[in-house]
């Protein structure tokens, strides 16, 4: 069977290692959205930061390729794809036709419904693109704001922060990362940014980007102006309007990057806070119906340890500044061990 993929991230090679289990002599496109070799994003904070190269960005990808025998396709757009005749159109006129279509990501983000997003001065935290040229203007920009709705987002707060860069971050509620943590973490997580000299402002939502061509300021939807030199957005979807029928053919499958889909619990394990604070967690970051939670707090320097658990298992953790227990407990959670009456000794 001859299969498209179409993405720019490395969830592409989950969808193709699928697809190889199934039919080791599938024919595989995968068509590159953004017109370079698929890359790490979550590595964008760390490459502004300066503790990673561009060419760190694709070498996970250089590696996966090796695993796989397929067309890589990296120099062409997609303008449009004909779902009922199985073929991508290229804006190049190229046509490409397919059996199976398999989407991670289209390479076109739609950002919220914000005023003033054309302006100079704006990126998206996801797209190497915006990212290369933050770089490009990062020496004649000062001041930041960051609406912080996930992981990527609050690790480019941390690197802007590491590049002594003025940043605030907006939250809509009163602590931090709300569909990620319960609000004793959120509101914990924003004391941590404030000691780090990061402002944050709660319950906080940007409604317009003031400025004539370039940002000025921002206006917050409770009518305070706040001034500052570029606006970065984390919260965004992927664009699928080159779609010419959004139902797609039973064969086909849309498996869009986790980045750009609500967040849906369990995590897998995640470390963030590119070396301003040790950030890291996994499984059911929340209490879940019926389970119990327990805390082991120290501060400064910050220590916090958070465990959920459920009968008689470990279901989730949270740990910031704690990185010798990371392994260990990521073991209690991923065996499935036994840990009732055992729960304050763990942590």
């Amino acid at each position: 069977m001859k299969t498209l993929v179409l993405g720019n991230s490395l969830e592409v090679f989950n969808g193709i290692k699928e697809i190889y289990n199934q039919d080791k002599s599938s024919e595989i496109i995968l068509f590159a959205t953004e017109g370079l070799m698929p890359y790490d994003r979550a590595l964008l904070p760390a490459f502004i930061a300066g503790l990673t190269t561009e060419k760190e960005l694709f070498k996970k990808a250089q590696e996966l390729l090796l695993d796989y025998h397929l067309e890589l396709i990296t120099n062409e757009a997609i303008a449009r794809i004909s779902v009922k005749r199985r073929y991508l159109t290229t804006d190049q006129k190229k046509q490409i036709s397919y059996e199976k279509l398999v989407l991670v990501d289209t390479g076109s983000l739609i950002l919220p419904g914000i005023k003033g997003l054309q302006k100079s001065g704006v990126f998206d935290a996801w797209l190497l693109s915006s990212m290369k040229a933050l770089r490009k203007d990062i020496n004649f920009l000062d001041s930041f704001m960051i609406p912080v709705t996930n992981i990527q987002g609050l690790n480019m707060a941390f690197a802007l922060c590491q590049l002594q860069k003025e940043v605030t971050v907006l939250s809509s509620t009163p602590g931090l990362l709300p569909d990620f943590f319960d609000e004793e973490t959120g509101l914990l997580l924003k004391q941590i940014l404030e000691e780090n000299k990061i402002r944050v402002l709660s319950e906080s939502v940007i409604e317009e980007i003031l400025g004539d061509a370039q940002v000025k300021a921002v206006k917050l939807k409770s009518g305070k102006v706040l001034a500052c030199d570029s606006v970065i957005i984390d919260e965004a979807r992927m664009d699928l309007r080159m779609l010419s029928d959004p139902q797609l053919e039973e064969n086909d499958k849309i498996c869009l990057e986790a980045c750009f889909k609500p967040p849906v619990m369990p995590f897998m394990p995640e470390t963030f806070g590119l070396n301003v604070m040790n950030g890291f967690f996994a499984g059911w970051t929340k209490l879940l119906e019926g389970g119990r939670e327990y805390l082991k707090y120290s501060g400064p320097p910050n220590t916090y340890k958070k465990i959920f658990a459920k009968d008689d298992h470990l279901s989730g953790l949270v740990l910031f500044n704690a990185p010798e227990d990371n392994e260990r407990l990521l073991g209690v959670l991923s065996n499935q061990e036994a840990i009732t009456g055992k729960e304050e000794a763990i942590l």
